[in-house]
């Protein structure tokens, strides 16, 4: 009996023997390259096949396979659409097993991708057996709309139909789609607006005026920078009439000193905090110059600001900008304007002082944007910088002036300013050697508008965004050619 068990239990192992050598192989690898027989296959992947949430800045597909895998000589592997050969993938330079997919193109927020490799375009290193087709499907995350409001009203009591229509359209593209803005060159002009058209085709949205010079309309004066007539509104009125939208900044320039009178250019004039004597705490005492300058200059604002009023025209309105400059920063530099110098409750009084001025003039035409400062680590600038906001009660868009930053670093901006300051829409107020629209856009960075800054170089006769220095003839084409920027030719009626 016990040699009949014996021979049935060696021929019991001698068919699971079989078995073994007959299977596919499994998890079973001979060393890394591969299974016993030879075959390789997809093992795993970055995202993870089916993964939802996937951040659209994604620019790469991770495959990890079971052995050691070479490339199939002209094999095409297929990319919602688009056909990827060899030169698109690379491989990992420790581990032939693991292969890095360079996505082809800029993902879409709220969109499906799916890579699909065909049977043979990977062979196994170790007999040149075909690897098995397969897929990677991945949902990218949803566009960010605010949680907060989904309708804005303004801060102006009683604000204008016109301010009012603008307004809330802005609201209803906001998380959605971006509306392009250009800067005039200097101050009053439309010249980066007509340089974005000759060559893209189109017109920004919103074409952005600075009353820099408003102190310095001198007939005597000859360089037509400087002398700014900002009653003339015939091309104002023109843009206009074209559907398009108008936001203004100030530079409030200020004399040297008491009594300083300017005699040319900008000579006695400025808004540097380190060239001028000139205290805003005294902009508030009765009697002292700068309390005289500060009557004058309001006034003369007023009166400019009434005209785009009577002629229907609402205005993104965004004086005082930057106002912290590097205080919060820690490198011993302070403010960049005077109207910072004093800290942040001084500037807080001027900015609440001239709303309140501008609205016993019945200026409510004006949406009030107000500047976080730009910092060097974003969110402890930005928690710095709350200290210097005026209050939600005076400020309808909170803006951002960005240069030279990574499309990363402009969403991680995007998301603290929006966390800081729930509530308000956000907006890329001025911006310079940063990353696409688009790719802004996807991977997070929803902006209300983007603004570059102008060209310092240009002149206005070459009227060429070639070699700009702050957003060039690509930058521009990839914004104007985005489905979810909006150009000036796209704008609804806000009549």
């Amino acid at each position: 009996m016990k040699t009949l068990k014996a021979l049935l239990y060696l021929l019991s192992m001698s068919a699971v023997c079989v078995a073994c050598s007959d299977d596919d192989g499994g998890d079973d690898n001979d060393g890394g390259n591969g299974n016993s027989n030879g075959s390789v296959k997809l093992e795993s992947s970055v995202p993870v096949n089916g993964a939802a949430d996937v951040a659209a800045s994604t620019k790469t597909i991770e495959l990890k396979f079971t052995g050691d895998v070479n490339y199939a000589s002209g094999a095409t592997a297929d990319f919602e659409g688009e056909k990827v050969t060899l030169s698109n993938f690379t491989k990992s330079v420790s581990n032939a097993s693991n292969v890095t997919f360079n996505i082809p193109t800029s993902l879409k927020r709220g969109s499906t991708y799916t890579l699909t490799v065909p049977d043979g375009f990977f062979t196994a290193k170790s007999n040149g057996a075909a690897v098995a087709g397969f897929s990677v499907t991945f949902t990218t995350q949803e566009p960010t709309n605010p949680s907060e409001p989904t309708a804005y009203e303004l801060v102006t009591p009683n604000p204008s139909p016109e301010a009012v229509k603008v307004f809330e359209y802005l609201g209803s593209v906001y998380g959605s789609k971006i509306l392009s803005a250009s800067m005039a060159n200097v101050n009053w002009n439309f010249d980066e607006a007509k340089m974005v058209y000759e060559a893209t085709g189109k017109y920004p949205a919103i074409a952005t005026m600075d009353y820099i010079h408003m102190y310095t309309q001198r007939a005597d004066w000859d360089n037509k920078y400087w002398v700014i007539d900002y009653t003339k509104m015939d091309e104002v009125k023109e843009w206009a009439a074209n559907n398009g939208l108008l936001a203004a900044s100030w530079h409030w320039m200020v004399p040297t000193e008491a009594g300083a009178i300017p005699t040319s250019g900008d000579d006695k004039l400025t808004s540097s905090p380190d060239k001028t004597s000139f205290k805003p705490s005294n902009m508030f005492i009765e009697g002292t110059w700068e309390n005289g300058i500060m009557k004058t200059e309001l006034e003369i604002m007023a009166n400019n600001l009434m005209l785009l009023k009577d002629a229907g025209i609402p205005l993104f309105w965004r004086p005082f900008h930057e106002a912290s400059g590097n205080t919060n920063a820690g490198d011993g530099v302070n403010a960049w304007f005077w109207w910072g110098r004093e800290g942040a409750e001084t500037y807080k009084k001027l900015w609440r002082y001239v709303f309140d001025y501008f609205q016993e003039k019945g200026l409510n035409n004006l949406i009030w944007v107000w500047t976080t400062q730009t910092g060097y680590n974003y969110k402890k600038e930005i928690a710095d910088d709350i200290d210097w906001y005026p209050g939600d009660e005076y400020v309808d868009i909170i803006g951002r002036d960005e240069y030279t930053l990574t499309v990363e670093q402009s969403v991680n901006e995007h998301e603290a300013i929006r966390e800081a300051f729930p509530g308000k829409m956000v907006t890329l107020s001025e911006c310079g050697s940063v990353g696409k629209l688009s790719e802004q856009f996807n991977a997070g960075a929803t902006w209300s508008w983007a603004m570059p800054w102008y060209d310092y170089n240009a002149d206005n006769t070459t009227h060429s965004l070639d070699g700009h220095c702050h957003a060039d003839t690509q930058w521009w084409k990839d914004a104007m050619s985005c489905e979810n920027v909006i150009t000036r030719d796209q704008l609804p009626s806000m009549k």
